[in-house]
């Protein structure tokens, strides 16, 4: 408990930062130590065996008051930051921010994870890592700092197994997006022509073809379907992988061109996650779909015809 501004209830004389203060075990009234050896008591010994406790006498008004975060509840000192120093909430609970400061990051790294947030990951510090990587940071880190401590590849990410294009176009990793976007198309083709011969959308010798090889496509689509799941495994377990190398090599490529004086706010604008790349993540998968069916129709005309 920090008694500067209260009184010694022995000398009168107020607490200052750094004086040794001693409290009573029995009432918890505080004295200097060098009071508490003259006396060799407790200065409010009266209150011993009746109940009573030393209670503080500064006005709270004076007292700096903790501003408690809305999101995670850790009390902050308001004149240090204005968001949360652990988790990065606005403390008047306005929308959080994109990202901490590099002095808060300090904080947030040591007090959660037990990481020293200037350890080298291989070209950018962890602090950097963290930053770069902007959210779900006590997940990431952990297992970044594995990958790199052990040569580890292997792991768990269950939204890219959901979600693999839109996890990749979201985390700015546009060549993986587009990859599993194109496999998605790709192994779902099967399916789609069947779909559209039974909805009648097909002409007559299109529709031909497709029946008199049904047991055909019927199995493509099935091998096609085991592929599909056996992309998002695989996706699943490599997904920390590939984003940990895409940050490292990022986080490397940043440092080279502003030799070493990385902006903070340049890590955020080249890493974190940007929602609005699902939406065109989306409209891409829908285009491909859409080229792929035009290119089958015209196959299958050309089939008809011959």
């Amino acid at each position: 408990m920090n008694f500067t501004g209260e009184k010694c209830v022995c000398c009168g004389k107020v607490f200052e930062d750094g004086d040794d203060v001693v409290v009573c075990p029995e009432c918890g009234s505080p004295h200097h130590r060098e009071c508490y050896r003259k006396e060799n008591r407790c200065a409010n010994s009266a209150m011993h065996g009746t109940g009573e406790k030393w209670h503080k006498t500064v006005a709270e008004e004076n007292k700096t008051e903790k501003k408690i975060c809305p999101e995670c509840g850790f009390p902050n000192n308001p004149s240090d930051f204005d968001n949360c120093v652990v988790c990065g909430a606005d403390l008047d609970g306005k929308e959080n921010i994109d990202s901490l400061t590099p002095e808060q990051e300090d904080i947030n790294i040591r007090s959660n994870t037990g990481f020293n947030p200037d350890e080298d990951m291989g070209g950018a510090t962890l602090k950097e890592v963290s930053m770069f990587v902007g959210t779900n940071t006590f997940y990431y880190i952990p297992i970044f700092k594995r990958m790199k401590d052990f040569g580890s590849k292997i792991s768990f990410n269950f939204t890219c197994f959901l979600f693999p294009s839109f996890y990749f176009a979201n985390r700015k990793m546009w060549f993986w997006a587009m990859i599993s976007a194109i496999i998605s198309v790709v192994f779902n083709l099967p399916l789609y022509v069947m779909a559209m011969a039974e909805q009648g959308i097909f002409t007559d010798g299109i529709t031909s073809i497709i029946y008199e090889n049904q047991y055909f496509i019927q199995e493509l689509a099935s091998i096609c379907n085991w592929g599909s799941w056996l992309a998002r495994v695989l996706m699943c377990i490599f997904a920390n992988r590939i984003y940990f190398n895409f940050s490292m090599k990022k986080l490397r490529l940043i440092k080279k061109n502003t030799h070493g004086r990385v902006n903070p706010h340049m890590l955020v604008a080249f890493g974190g996650v940007k929602p609005m790349n699902i939406i065109l993540i989306t409209l891409i998968t829908m285009s491909l779909s859409l080229l792929s069916m035009v290119g089958i129709i015209m196959l299958l005309n050309v089939m008809a015809v011959v």
